[in-house]
Formats: C-alpha cells, structure tokens, sequence
C-alpha cells in the first residue's frame, strides 16, 4: 500500500511541473530594444494641449483637429509600424490652471492613461495668468470673447486710471505665480508616483509681443510670461542636481510671431494650426533626445523546443540609453530563468515533503 501510494504521488508531481512550467515560460517578458519614440505618450494640462481654437476641436474630443499631440501621435504611429504598437492619450482639458491638474492627478483621475507610459508632456500655467488678465479686461476694460483687439485701444480713454489698476493686475499675477512653484513641483512628484515615464513640461509663449494694438499689456505680458517660464526651467532639476523632467522650451521659437502663429486677432492667445506645427517640431526634438524601450511576450513550445514571438506590447519604461538597454535585457532574461528554476524546485520539495509525511503516517500505523 506504501509504495501504491508514493508511485501515485510521483505521478502526479511530474505531472503537475509538466503543466505549470509552460505555463511559467508563457508569460516571460524580455526587453525587445528601444526606440527613437515612445510607445505610449500622454498629454495633460490646458486648451493649448487639448487644441482649443482649431477646427475639429470640441471640448470632449480632442482628437480630430491638427493639434501638436495628435500630429505628432500620427507621425509617431507611422514611425512604429511594424515595430510595437502606439498609443496617444490626451487628458487635457481646457481652461484648467495648475491647481486643478494637480487635483484630476491627486483623485486618481488620470492613473489609466499614466499607466505604462513613456511620456508625460505637460503644458500648464497659462490660464493661472490669463485668469487675472481676463478679470482684468472684463471689469476694467469691459472687453469680452466677442471683442476684437482694436477694440482694447478704443477702451483706453483714462490711461492713468488704467495703468493704476494695472499695478493691481500685476501684484495679483505675482501672488498667483508664488502659489504656482510649489504646485508644479507636486504634479510632478504626484506623476513620478504613478509612472516611470519621462517628463517633459512645455514653457509659456508671448502672444502679446509683435501685436501693436496690444501696447497696453506687452510690458507686463513679457516680464510675468517670463517669470513663469523661468519657475519650469528652474525646477526642472533638484537640490542635488537631478532630473526631474525636461523642458521644452516656446518663447523663442514664438516671440514677436503673435499674429502669424496665433489667434491674437480676435483677442485669443491660443496657437493656430501653424502654431501646433511649429510646437510639434519643437517637442519632437526633445523627445528624440531620449530612447525609449518596449517589451515583447516570449512563448515556448515544449513540442519542439522553439520559442516564438508574441504581438510587441507597450513597455511601462521610460526612456533607456542603448547600453542601458542592452544590460536592462540581460538582466531580465536572467531573472526569467532564476525565476522558472525556483518555482520548479518549489514543487518539487513541496511534493517530496508531503510523500516523506504520508510514508511517516504508514509506518505508525
């Protein structure tokens, strides 16, 4: 009865690794190579990522106008054909001021698109600004949506009574700018708890510069636009002097371009479609500074001991150097291994010791 019994055990024991093994194998993961894209990149922040302004724009989609992120989501697609797939997540919405994104990131909101990216870009802090110029143009300058820019000149009859107020405008720009350092600093450092993508935050441009019925706000425009700019670029590394995201930088590339690259004509700073292009050339050059890597699913067929290949799947890396990469694939091949060896050892001591207990049950007896 014994011996019945320790045969049947061991029956089953080869026959449990033989149908967990493969099993084991199936789901393997090894780093595939990097690319000069990402496999997955996500927009969030205000109107000026989610396209507000162009045609096909609509406040729920943002995904059938020539905005920046979706020209670059189909060069991106194209370029990745073949390779892995891709996917453009954009969260942005329109209107929204640093404290809001921060608080769509804190609720959980955004967790699904952070998910397995490999780029953040980030455009936020317009509106903290424009918020006080509209309150401003609104109640002072009893301009509206409908207004044309001539219209800012025709309002101006008591300039001393204006420029007054705009001493006003400027201290509360000032204390809105204060609040907006440390709450740039949150997003990122909320963001970096949820992903290992790369971040990249995109600095202000001045539509006001080259617009001479604008002369009324090109000065304090220039001096608060700049201000905000320089909070992105200073914080974009810690005390210690590590990265915490990457910058892409505006304010050049648009400078006195108000008029051919924006809305400014009907008082409306955002960028029109040659504005989108021109910032989708500047953000690809930052994303091109990086590597990115994906991974892909190995499967083992234990028939004819040949591996073959699944569909390539989206990596949750961010970016890797080509050494990086190579070592980061290694190591993962190795883990696999190690990992198969002591799950198969586990079963093995877990089947010996329940037959060592049943043949010690026997000999009681």
């Amino acid at each position: 009865m014994l011996i019945k019994r320790i045969i049947i055990m061991f029956a089953m024991l080869i026959v449990s690794i033989s149908v967990i093994l493969p099993c084991l194998a199936y789901a393997e993961q090894t780093e595939a190579g990097s690319v000069d894209v990402p496999p997955k990149i996500v927009f969030v922040g205000d109107s000026i990522a989610a396209g507000y302004g162009l045609e096909g724009y609509k406040k729920n989609d943002p995904y059938n106008c020539d905005s920046y992120a979706n020209i670059l989501a189909e060069q991106y697609k194209k370029e990745l054909d073949g390779i892995c797939p891709f996917e453009m997540v954009n969260e942005a919405v329109s209107g929204d001021r640093s404290s809001q994104l921060l608080d769509h990131i804190k609720n959980g909101e955004l967790n699904k698109a952070l998910n397995g990216a490999n780029v953040v870009v980030i455009s936020i802090g317009g509106n903290d600004i424009l918020k006080q110029f509209r309150s401003f143009m609104s109640s002072k300058l009893k301009l509206s949506s409908n207004s044309k820019l001539t219209d800012v000149v025709d309002q101006v009859s008591d300039l001393e009574n204006v420029l007054d107020e705009m001493s006003v405008l400027s201290d509360n720009i000032d204390k809105a700018l204060e609040k907006y350092e440390d709450i740039i600093n949150e997003i990122v450092s909320e963001i970096k708890n949820r992903s290992d993508a790369i971040i990249i935050f995109q600095t202000l441009y001045d539509p006001f510069a080259d617009v001479p019925a604008a002369f009324l706000f090109q000065g304090l425009s220039k001096d608060k636009i700049e201000k905000l700019d320089h909070i992105i670029k200073d914080n974009a590394f810690d005390e210690n002097g590590n990265e915490k995201y990457l910058v892409c930088d505006l304010y050049k590339p648009f400078y006195k371009k108000g008029l051919s690259l924006t809305n400014m004509g009907s008082l409306d700073i955002h960028p029109n479609a040659k504005g989108h292009k021109l910032i989708s050339e500047e953000l690809d050059k930052v994303i091109r500074s990086r590597k990115y890597s994906y991974t892909e699913s190995v499967y083992e067929d234990t028939q004819d001991a040949k591996e073959t290949e699944s569909p390539v799947n989206v990596s949750s890396k961010g970016a890797l150097s080509a050494e990086e990469n190579s070592s980061a694939e290694t190591t993962d091949v190795n883990k696999d291994e190690i990992r198969l060896i002591i799950s198969a050892l586990a079963i093995v001591l877990a089947a010996a010791a329940m037959i060592v207990l049943i043949a010690t049950k026997e000999k009681k007896k």
